[in-house]
């Protein structure tokens, strides 16, 4: 099967650097997702303005085409190949787009969001969603700390308050990890790649 594995969680809980550590653990493919906004957002999000629903759906079926690419797409090796791919990934709504994104891209058409994917589409296709789950407050110190980064503290409080969390007995393809203040990079990085690999 092949493998797309989302990093989500709000701004500054860490996806870049834990998809990366994890795709090199696991020999995937590292997506950034942030790469696949379009200009009109990130303008927003250096504003320090949130996006809507609106601005987020051509970055989100941007992504979801990842997971079924063309024979001509130049942006992998292989169009086989397994990914780690960063994406906030706040709402369920949002997670659905993602979950659904292979079927609908193979299948060329508009799929009814929440419609039920039968197993045959999705055979060789698996997606599993890693939420890092970190305080607020320590959301707010690392996006004060870090450097170079479009978006800034000012969108944690309102993504943070965005985020909905699957609830109990319903996405079971979301593997929710916490981050500890005590816990390193390394750390989370073997955390998540022990949750991920009970999975694949």
């Amino acid at each position: 099967p092949r493998w797309i594995c989302f990093i989500t969680g709000p701004t500054a809980c860490g996806k870049t650097t834990i998809a990366k550590g994890l795709a090199q653990s696991l020999g995937f493919v590292f997506v950034e997702g942030d790469d696949y906004h379009p200009p009109h957002n990130r303008e927003k999000l250096s504003r320090n303005e949130p996006l809507t629903d609106d601005d987020r759906a051509a970055w989100l079926d941007a992504l979801s085409k990842l997971e079924s690419p063309s024979p001509d797409d130049a942006t992998f090796n292989n169009a086989n190949d397994s990914l780690i791919i960063t994406c906030s990934a706040l709402k369920k709504r949002y997670r659905d787009v993602l979950r659904h994104g292979g079927a609908r891209s193979q299948k060329g058409n508009n799929a009814q969001e929440g419609r039920q994917i039968g197993k045959e589409e999705l055979e060789d296709v698996r997606v599993r969603f890693v939420l890092l789950d970190v305080d607020e407050d320590m959301l707010r110190q690392r996006a004060r700390e870090r450097h170079g980064h479009f978006v800034g503290e000012g969108l944690v409080a309102s993504q943070v308050k965005t985020l909905e969390r699957p609830q109990e007995g319903e996405e079971g393809d979301v593997l929710v990890v916490e981050v500890g203040k005590g816990m390193g990079v390394e750390d989370t990085v073997r955390e998540v790649e022990k949750r991920v690999r009970e999975e694949i």
